[in-house]
């Protein structure tokens, strides 16, 4: 284009990128100074020629227009380039492979880069074998309005290879998100493009559209407000900067690590709206902005969050996040996070961490649990991805019978984290209890440890920002060796000694 001229894909179209693979309509968008003038594009497959034709529609700036392309759905593997023509210019990229793509989100431990994990070495040296699974990087930035292009881009997208995997620390490539992708492409076979956008200290509330914050009870402020303000943690600035200029791709899921920097007082308190919040309102404007072309209830994964600080004292804070991360259930999918799917991690401390002990640097695990989760839950496959969850849970004597279910496997590996709690009045308090006794399926509880004129009123398990040794905690599914989840339960009104529990979900499976 001359200049004053504007004619260009939106940044993060480029050589050597994954499109979203058939059944789905993969876009393409761009932008054009020639509003109203013709768009044509031709995408080359090995085996025939692709023709469609639009025009620049008016964008969100008087002389910016946008132009966009629904491809034709297009099989996994299928290696294209797609050239955009008009009268200011023509515009080509190539290498392009179908597969699934995946967004991933969060703060600094989705942030926390390959080169920083234990087993890096190994993990770099690999990458190379790996051609199909893609990766970018979006550059850290914010906005006070939201943008319809990223400011910029912190890696292009490539294969993996030494340098692009193991880039800087906190510069590229995301850990989490590349063990990930990584096992994903060796279980199904077919390219995976990986879409880093990510902040380290920021709020759920800066990734969350005003909308979404505004169904939570958290004010925005208008906009003239707003651009006054400055730093990531302010709320909707990556949204606006980061997240809402890829709603136009197509892409199959998004997986998150975040809520550290939300775990304390009333942003703590609402993030069982706030988190859940987000993840509804991604999916409906990914949906709405990509003409219905990414699923309006696409597979959602996210990290509980691991230990931080080695004090077994410390029971407010994460253990809350860990617990509203599943908007209350304990577990995921539930009715309220339908197509969501966890890694458990707090039994995975790094309290010798060189990045602090906030950022473990084990991420092997956490990719190998969340893989588990996402194959069973984003991809239907047969894989027993989640620790045990208790079915019911009943008072006999001084004994708490807690039973799992039939199906489960237990393994049990210390006796203590569990609590009882023992109400008086007003006054209650958490008391420690341990396991006395235990099978395949249940665990049994010493319950006779309320002092005189308490009654017992509920149960909860590892609750502690730190609760156990690494790999340590009290209960795990034999199968892949997988930890129960953080739970509490409160049963305020039932006789003392006919007092149960009833867990609602999840299915064993």
């Amino acid at each position: 284009p001359k200049l004053g001229q504007t004619f260009a894909f939106a940044k993060h179209f480029q050589n050597n990128m994954v499109l979203q693979k058939a059944p789905a309509r993969a876009n393409i968008y761009g932008f054009s100074s020639a509003i109203g003038q013709k768009v044509i594009a031709q995408m080359r497959t090995p085996s025939r020629q692709y023709y469609y034709s639009t025009t620049v529609q008016q964008g969100q700036s008087p002389d910016i227009g946008v132009w966009s392309f629904s491809l034709d759905p297009i099989d996994a593997n299928v290696t294209v380039s797609i050239s955009v023509q008009s009268e200011l210019g023509g515009l080509t990229i190539g290498n392009v492979i179908f597969g699934d793509v995946w967004l991933c989100s969060g703060q600094s431990n989705m942030e926390f880069t390959v080169i920083q994990m234990l087993q890096a070495k190994q993990e770099i040296a690999e990458a190379k074998n790996y051609p199909n699974v893609r990766l970018v990087t979006v550059a850290e930035e914010q906005s006070p309005t939201p943008l319809y292009d990223l400011i910029s881009i912190q890696e292009d997208w490539t294969s993996p290879s030494s340098a692009s995997v193991g880039g800087p620390a906190w510069e590229y490539f995301s850990a989490v998100c590349w063990l990930f992708g990584k096992n994903i492409h060796k279980e199904l076979g077919y390219p995976i493009g990986l879409v880093a956008t990510d902040w380290g200290g920021t709020p759920v509330e800066a990734w969350s559209s005003p909308e979404a914050l505004a169904e939570c009870g958290v004010t925005s402020t208008d906009n003239t407000a707003r651009a006054k303000l400055t730093g990531p943690q302010t709320n909707t600035v990556l949204w606006n900067a980061m997240v809402n200029p890829l709603l136009g791709m197509t892409i199959y899921g998004a997986i998150w690590y975040q809520g550290e920097n939300d775990a304390s007082g009333a942003m703590m308190n609402r993030y069982n709206c706030t988190f859940p919040t987000m993840i509804k309102d991604w999916r409906k404007n990914f949906n709405k902005f990509s003409n219905g072309q990414t699923s309006a209830s696409f597979p959602f994964g996210f990290v509980q969050l691991a230990p931080n600080r080695n004090d077994q004292s410390i029971s407010v804070g994460f253990s809350d996040i860990r617990f509203h991360q599943t908007a209350d259930w304990g577990y995921v999918p539930n009715r309220d996070m339908p197509n969501v799917f966890m890694a458990v991690a707090m039994d995975l401390p790094d309290f010798s961490s060189s990045y602090g002990s906030i950022h473990p640097r084990d991420k092997t695990d956490v990719g190998f649990r969340l893989t588990l989760s996402g194959l069973a839950v984003a991809y239907g496959k047969q894989e027993v991805f989640q620790g045990p969850f208790p079915v019911k849970g009943d008072v006999v004597s001084d004994n708490l019978i807690l039973d799992y279910g039939d199906s489960a496997n237990l393994q049990i590996k210390d006796t203590e984290g569990f609590e009882i709690l023992c109400v008086k009045g007003v006054a209650e308090e958490w008391i420690p209890t341990s396991i006395i006794a235990h099978n395949t399926t249940a665990v049994t509880l010493f319950s006779n440890v309320c002092n005189p004129g308490q009654q017992l009123r509920g149960l909860r398990y590892a609750w502690r920002e730190s609760p156990c040794a690494f790999k340590k905690c009290a209960v795990y599914e034999t199968i892949n060796d997988l930890p129960a989840p953080p739970f509490v339960a409160i049963n305020s009104d039932a006789a003392v000694d006919k007092l149960q529990f009833r867990f609602d979900g999840p299915m064993h499976y």
